[in-house]
């Protein structure tokens, strides 16, 4: 697979949501979680995801937390 370039850019005020979440949740988690989540892209590392080859971005979300997000899982709100 070729690489690709990042669609977004460190600074972008993005809404995150996981596309794979309940693979990789557990059961007893808050209904809240499937909320999408809003915060700066701080750090983008290329081309890490070797099943899409396609950048993750880590997210500096409202709540304080980081999170990491794929590609697709992101878009400008």
């Amino acid at each position: 697979m070729a690489e690709t370039k990042p669609k977004y850019k460190v600074g972008d005020f993005v809404s995150c949501s996981y596309d794979f979440f309940e693979f990789y949740s557990y059961y007893y988690e808050e209904e809240y979680v499937y909320l999408p989540y809003y915060g700066i892209i701080v750090e983008i590392e290329s081309n890490v995801d070797w099943r899409t080859m396609e950048p993750v971005y880590k997210v500096y979300c409202l709540d304080g937390t980081y999170r990491f997000f794929l590609e697709d899982e992101v878009k400008l709100p």
